[in-house]
């Protein structure tokens, strides 16, 4: 697995992206060869793996169908035989969700392939899909936003403790459509973030949160702080889904980051 630990700087990397495996709207080609010609030094593909732990979610609708997983670890594979050189890397990467009632038979599963790192995400309250679309958020009640934001909290929590991700995806992603209070939440995500510390894991900072409603980055600048001063890794990522994305928000990333003290 890539160890993000062992970097000194994460310029250079792209490694969470989607491609049409997924939700995205390239092929694998399409990403890796605008990656490089782009000037990454590495670049990951980290398509959608959701295996759910209960029934009615809507996961079909965005995620990997299962019986293609050996067609896409095959293309990446040779699409690295194609395409690296000494400039230039690809990674197979897969973004996984986590459920509490599944995530070590999930893990087991997939050690059989040859991933050299798992984003670990959530984006499910129970059945609620909580960066699906607005609409799905506009009739809720206050009571029943703090619900869904507190399970999801619950449950990025366990996705760092169980120790099996190379990094956590989109820390605060509840509030992505702009219909909340990131603020309340802040003593939730540090717990999460003191779990990272102490099993050594990585956070990323997501740019797609600037071209959302909520117009900041995944996490915001507090906890981007908070992370600092626990020493946890930090990647900027894009979480593109085509090609003109890899590097979407990087150098502004790259400037948040120096606001919160991360070298």
């Amino acid at each position: 697995m890539l160890n993000l630990s062992c970097l000194s700087s994460t310029a250079g990397y792209s490694l969470h992206n989607h491609s049409n495996f997924s939700d995205g709207a390239a092929s694998l080609e399409d990403m890796c060869r605008a990656g490089k010609a782009g000037g990454l030094k590495v670049l990951g593909i980290s398509d959608h793996w959701c295996v759910p732990a209960y029934e009615n979610t809507d996961c079909d609708e965005w995620c990997m169908p299962h019986g293609k997983l050996p067609e896409y670890i095959k293309t990446l594979q040779e699409l690295k035989a194609e395409y690296e050189d000494e400039n230039f890397q690809l990674k197979i990467g897969l973004e996984v969700e986590f459920f509490y009632g599944n995530y070590a038979q999930v893990a087991a599963d997939l050690q059989k392939y040859p991933l050299d790192y798992m984003i670990g995400s959530v984006h499910y309250s129970g059945v609620f899909s909580i960066d699906h679309d607005i609409a799905d958020w506009n009739d809720l009640s206050d009571s029943s936003k703090d619900a869904i934001c507190q399970e999801y909290y619950l449950k990025l929590a366990g996705a760092a403790d169980c120790g099996l991700f190379t990094f956590l995806g989109h820390l605060d992603l509840p509030k992505k459509f702009g219909m909340i209070d990131n603020r309340k939440y802040f003593q939730q995500a540090e717990h999460v973030l003191d779990i990272v510390a102490l099993r050594g894991g990585a956070i990323e900072l997501n740019t797609s949160g600037w071209f959302k409603q909520c117009a900041e980055p995944y996490p915001a600048l507090e906890l981007l702080s908070s992370a600092r001063r626990r020493n946890i890794p930090v990647v900027i990522s894009a979480d593109a889904h085509c090609p003109e994305h890899l590097q979407r928000g990087f150098e502004q990333a790259g400037e948040l980051l120096q606001r919160a003290e991360i070298k």
